[in-house]
């Protein structure tokens, strides 16, 4: 069993920023030890003993550039710098990993509309070995904005799944872009974004029309206390939606592009690519025998179906660290603190103002 983080924070995105760098130091000097020998320069080539001044150098125009974009991120990412007392180079390396190594994504979301029309979401967390135990389970209460409780990764601002007090949902997955734009923001600082400013799943796809990604895209299974539920993907080349058919239709992904539209610029040679296509497979092949239930959602992120078993024990190098399921109507989210076909389902709940 591994173990989760749990945190609370309030204030400025600095002060945000803070709590969890001084909570959580120790786990990101374990996850920057082990992703330094991988980080590059910026340009595609690799850069193992790029030395403090050349990182620092790089991280500066990076943060520079977002911070035009969106300066509450930079803001952030500085506090956890200061709450941890690491360097700063360190902390925008980690949280720029999509960016400076070949990390490849994972993770699988499913979802659906009970038989009361609330719409009921699932995320898998699928990490290296090595990165397990990296989940923080945070309530946070960012100053003049929506209140959420959220998933992060530890020392970044990621926000992998959320529920706010708006009754807004979402679980994120990973896809593979050939290409980087530089006029674009990393992927998950997005995520990470709406959270705090949206309040229902069209919000979400509005704002997220706004922006351009850097590189190596997302998936978003989205879902509000409305009932609406949608999937988003967003990519390098732009973005497409897609909703269920009659009730009780789900919506899933794992990490392909669904969009053909999408696809020109999708990384197929990634490793975990064909992990993606088993697990698309096997739900596809599950769909129809999974009742629209909490419970029914929950014993799919049980199964180990193989190939493409959704809770996984290193299929691809691939372990499944955290399964959580939302209920945007109800302001909750289940979340097990480990495999899930090993532990339970606890349920955590967010206080509407």
């Amino acid at each position: 069993m591994t173990i989760m983080f749990h945190l609370q924070t309030s204030g400025t995105p600095r002060e945000l920023g803070k709590a969890h760098g001084r909570r959580l130091k120790a786990k990101i000097c374990q996850l920057l030890d082990h992703y330094r020998h991988g980080f590059r320069d910026g340009t595609g080539g690799w850069r193992k003993d790029l030395d403090p001044e050349s990182r620092r150098a790089f991280s500066l125009k990076r943060s520079e550039m977002i911070e035009h974009i969106y300066p509450e991120a930079c803001e952030e990412i500085d506090g956890i710098a200061t709450g941890s007392g690491l360097p700063y180079e360190d902390i925008w390396e980690l949280n720029l990993i999509y960016e400076l190594t070949d990390h490849h994504p994972a993770c699988s979301v499913y979802g659906f509309q009970d038989c009361n029309g609330h719409s009921l979401l699932g995320k898998s967390d699928d990490l290296e070995a090595v990165e397990l135990s990296s989940n923080v389970l945070t309530c946070s209460e960012p100053k003049g904005v929506l209140k959420s409780l959220n998933m992060h990764f530890s020392g970044t601002i990621w926000t992998t799944c959320a529920v706010n007090e708006a009754g807004l949902a979402y679980g994120m997955t990973g896809l593979r872009a050939q290409h980087q734009n530089p006029k674009g923001i990393p992927a998950l600082f997005l995520v990470h974004l709406l959270v705090s400013r949206c309040e229902t799943a069209v919000e979400v796809e509005h704002l997220c029309s706004e922006y351009q990604i850097s590189t190596n895209g997302v998936s978003l299974l989205i879902g509000d206390a409305t009932g609406d539920l949608m999937v988003l993907e967003k990519h390098t080349t732009g973005q497409a939606t897609r909703r269920p058919g009659p009730r009780g239709a789900a919506l899933w992904q794992t990490n392909h592009c669904c969009d053909a539209n999408l696809r020109e610029d999708e990384d197929r040679n990634s490793p975990t690519h064909q992990n993606s296509l088993d697990r698309e497979a096997n739900i596809v092949n599950l769909d129809g025998l999974v009742p629209r239930t909490l419970k029914g959602l929950m014993d799919l992120y049980r199964t180990h179906d193989a190939p493409g078993g959704l809770c996984q024990h290193g299929a691809g190098g691939l372990h499944t660290d955290t399964a959580i399921i939302m209920d945007p109507t109800e302001r909750e989210m289940w979340v097990t603190e480990g495999y899930p076909c090993e532990t339970e389902f606890v349920k955590r709940s967010i206080s509407v103002r």
